[in-house]
C-alpha cells in the first residue's frame, strides 16, 4: 500500500501493525530454516561464478568455493598442487592447446623460459564463436622444486607499459618456492597484435611542453591527441577478421578487447593451462588494477594478494588525474618542509617565506627570461626531451631535475636544492646575467650526466657507437624465449620509440579501462585551470603536468570500455600505501582497502612510489617476506616508519 503525507498517524500505525506480525512470524521461520540447513549441511559451498553454458566453463569451475566469510589459511595445501589430482597440466607441462613454452630445454627446475598463450579475443556475448585468437607472451622462472611448494606468483610492474622481464625479475624476491610469472599484456612487448604502430604515436617531441603551465601549448597538445585518437582507433592492423560470420560480424576492433579486464581473463586462462587451483598476485601501481580485476572476477582462485602503491578500485580518469596532481603537491610540500625544519643547514630555508617561496621565485624568473639551454644536435637526439632541435626549455629541465632526483635519490635532491640556493641569491639580488649563466651551466651538466646514465643502463656490456645495436632486435621472435625488456623487444627494433612517442601504451590500455574522459577542449582547460590554481607546486608546473598527462590519455577516445569497480569481500592480502606517493596518492590505498576489507593496510611514511628493496623500505620488507613465505598477514594498520625525506646536518 502507498502511504502519503495526508494519511493520519493512527491509520499509518494500524496499517504497519497489520503487516508487522505476519512479517515477524515469517522472519523467525526463515531463521529457523537457516539453522536447520546449517546444522544438516556444514559443507555447503557457494556456487561457482560461471555456470554450464558459459563459453569459459570447465569442470574445474564446478569445484565448490569456500563458504562466505572463510578464506584460505596457512594450513591450506600449496596453491600449485591444489588441483594436482584433478588436472594433468602443470607449469612445466601446460595444456599445449593453450600455452607452449618456446624452448623445452629451459623447462626445468630453476630455469626461465617464455611462450605464447593463445586466447580468444573476447569471452562474452553473441559473438563467442566468431572471436579470432590473439597471442599473449608469458614468461616464467620455475621454482627450484617442482611442483612449486608455494605455487605461482604473478607480478605486474605497472605503467601501463611494463612487460614480462620486470614481472619475472621482481617476482624472484618472493623466494625460490614460487614459480615467478610476468606477461606482455595484450598490445605490448611481443604480444600480438601490438599497440606499437605509427598511427598511434604523436609527432616526435610534441608531448614535451616547454612549459606545462602554458595554456597555448596545452591546447595544441590536446588537438594532436584528439587527431591521434581517431587514427589509432581506426588503424587497419586492429581490425581483426572474425573466425566466421555466424553472428553477423565480419571483424572486431582489437582496441575494444585489450584493456585491464582482458588481462585478468588471460591470467585465468593461464592458470587453467598450468593446472593451478590458485594464483598469487602482486600488482605494482597500475599492475594493482589487474590484480584487483582478477580478484573481483575470480576471487576463488586467488592465493596471496599484494597491492603495492595501488591505483583506486574505481577507475575514474578525471579523479585519478586530480588526485595525482594533489599527490605531487603533497610530496613537494613534504620536501620543502624537510628543508625548512633543518634551518641554516639547508640554506634555501633562510629565504623570506622559506623553501617554497624561494623555489617559486627561481621558477618565475626562468619563465620571465624564457631561458633555453643550448645543446648539440647529438645531445638532443640522445636526451629525448629537447623542446627544439638544439635546445631544451630551462623550465622543463628544472621540472626534470627536481622531479627525478626527489623520487629515488635523496642525496641528489639535497645537491639540487643547495644549488638552487645560489641561483636564488642571484635572482633575488637582480644579477640577471649571473642567474642565466648558472641556469645554463646547471642544465648542460644535468643533460650530460643523464645521457651517460642512460647509455650505461641500456648497454652495460656493449661497445659504444653505431655498432652497439641491441642484439634482441635481430632475434627471431618465433624462437627467442627470453623475457621482454621495455627497451628490447625481439624482432621490433622501433618498439621503444613507437610505444613511448605519445603515451601509446597508457592511451590504449586506459581508454579500455576507465571512464570520465573529456572530449571538449574548453571543458578540459577549465578543469586544468582549477588544478593550476589549487596546486601551485612552487610554480614548477609538475602538478598540472601530471594532471594533463593523466586526463589526456583518454581525451576524445572514440569508444571507452571501462572496467567495473573492483571489490571482493572474501579476499585477504596486503595493501602497501605511501603517505607521500607522487604517482599513486595514499588515498587510493585507503580506497582499495575499503573495497577489499579482509586485506591489511600497511602504511609507509616514506616519500616514494612502490615498495622496492632500498634502505627506506627496511621496516616494511620483513612484513612482506613473512606474508609471502609464512602466510602471515600483518595486523591491519601496521606503520612502517621512515625518516624525513631529506636530512641536513
Amino acid at each position: 500500500e502507498q502511504y502519503t503525507s495526508v494519511a493520519q498517524p493512527g491509520e499509518v500505525l494500524r496499517k504497519q501493525q497489520k503487516w508487522t506480525k505476519p512479517l515477524l512470524i515469517v522472519f523467525v521461520a526463515a531463521l529457523a530454516g537457516v539453522a536447520v540447513l546449517v546444522a544438516h549441511d556444514r559443507d555447503w559451498k557457494a556456487p561457482a561464478v560461471r555456470v554450464r553454458g558459459h563459453p569459459e566453463f570447465t569442470e574445474e569451475d564446478a569445484t565448490p568455493a569456500n563458504p562466505p566469510g572463510e578464506s584460505a589459511t596457512a594450513t591450506s595445501p600449496p596453491a600449485e598442487t591444489d588441483l594436482s589430482a584433478a588436472s594433468e597440466w602443470t607449469a612445466m607441462h601446460p595444456d599445449p592447446a593453450v600455452l607452449k613454452w618456446l624452448d623445452t630445454s629451459e623447462v626445468k627446475p630453476g630455469g626461465t623460459t617464455c611462450g605464447f598463450l593463445i586466447a580468444p579475443l573476447g569471452t562474452m556475448g553473441v559473438h563467442v564463436e566468431s572471436y579470432p585468437d590473439v597471442k599473449v607472451y608469458v614468461c616464467i622462472k620455475f621454482a627450484k622444486t617442482q611442483p612449486a611448494p608455494k605455487g605461482t606468483i604473478f607480478t605486474h610492474c605497472g605503467g601501463p607499459g611494463s612487460v614480462s622481464g620486470c614481472g619475472v625479475d621482481w617476482g624472484q624476491h618472493a623466494g625460490d618456492d614460487y614459480n615467478h610469472v610476468g606477461i606482455d599484456q595484450r598490445g605490448l612487448g611481443r604480444s600480438l597484435p601490438t599497440f606499437a604502430t605509427p598511427n598511434c604515436t604523436l609527432p616526435a617531441g610534441s608531448d614535451i611542453l616547454g612549459d606545462d603551465e602554458d595554456e597555448t601549448q596545452t591546447r595544441k597538445l590536446l588537438r594532436l591527441v584528439k587527431a591521434r585518437a581517431h587514427t589509432c582507433f581506426n588503424d587497419p592492423s586492429f581490425q581483426l577478421p572474425a573466425k566466421n560470420n555466424k553472428s553477423g560480424k565480419d571483424h572486431f576492433n582489437f582496441l575494444q578487447f585489450s584493456g585491464t579486464d582482458e588481462v585478468a581473463e588471460d591470467l585465468d586462462r593461464f592458470r587453467k593451462a598450468i593446472g593451478a587451483r590458485k594464483l598469487s598476485l602482486h600488482g605494482i601501481s597500475y599492475g594493482s588494477a589487474i590484480a584487483m580485476a582478477y580478484a573481483t572476477k575470480f576471487r576463488d582462485h586467488v592465493d596471496k594478494f599484494l597491492l603495492n602503491s595501488p591505483v583506486p578500485p574505481t577507475l575514474s580518469m578525471f579523479q585519478m588525474a586530480w588526485d595525482s596532481a594533489h599527490g605531487q603537491q603533497l610530496q613537494y610540500d613534504n620536501f620543502a618542509a624537510a628543508c625548512d625544519s633543518a634551518g641554516a643547514a639547508c640554506p634555501l630555508s633562510m629565504a623570506p617565506g622559506g623553501t617554497g617561496n624561494a623555489l617559486a621565485l627561481v621558477m618565475d624568473k626562468i619563465r620571465q627570461m624564457n631561458i633555453q639551454i643550448p645543446l648539440t644536435t647529438d645531445q638532443c637526439k640522445a636526451f629525448f626531451f629537447c623542446t627544439s632541435p638544439t635546445s631544451v626549455s630551462a623550465v622543463y629541465l628544472a621540472n626534470l631535475q627536481l622531479g627525478f632526483s626527489q623520487a629515488g635519490d635523496r642525496e641528489g635532491f639535497k645537491q639540487v636544492v643547495n644549488e638552487v640556493y645560489t641561483q636564488y641569491q642571484a635572482a633575488a639580488s637582480g644579477d640577471i646575467v649571473k642567474f642565466e649563466s648558472m641556469i645554463v651551466k646547471s642544465g648542460q651538466e644535468y643533460v650530460a650526466a643523464f645521457i651517460a646514465a642512460v647509455n650505461a643502463a641500456a648497454r652495460p656490456s656493449q661497445p659504444s657507437g653505431p655498432q652497439a645495436a641491441l642484439p634482441f632486435f635481430d632475434e627471431n621472435p618465433d624462437t627467442n624465449s627470453k623475457p621482454t625488456e621495455e627497451e628490447r623487444v625481439a624482432g621490433q627494433p622501433d618498439y621503444h620509440v613507437l610505444i613511448n612517442q605519445g603515451q601509446v601504451a597508457q592511451t590504449c590500455v586506459m581508454s579500455q579501462s576507465t571512464f570520465d574522459e573529456a572530449s571538449n577542449e574548453n571543458y578540459f582547460m577549465s578543469r586544468w585551470k582549477e588544478v593550476k590554481s589549487t596546486f601551485p607546486n612552487f610554480h614548477l608546473g609538475k602538478s598540472v603536468k601530471l594532471f594533463t598527462s593523466w586526463w589526456s590519455m583518454t581525451y576524445s577516445w572514440p569508444r571507452l570500455t571501462p572496467t567495473t569497480s573492483a571489490a571482493s569481500p572474501t579476499t585477504p592480502g596486503i595493501i602497501i600505501g605511501y603517505i607521500y606517493d607522487p604517482n599513486t596518492p595514499y588515498s587510493w590505498a585507503q580506497q582499495a582497502h575499503a573495497s577489499f576489507p579482509l586485506t591489511s593496510l600497511v602504511t609507509s611514511q616514506a616519500s616514494k612510489h612502490g615498495m622496492g628493496f632500498d634502505e627506506v623500505d627496511r621496516d616494511c620488507l620483513p612484513i612482506l617476506h613473512k606474508y609471502l613465505q609464512e602466510d602471515v598477514q600483518p595486523v591491519d594498520g601496521d606503520l612502517c616508519r621512515a625518516p624525513r625525506p631529506v636530512a641536513w646536518s
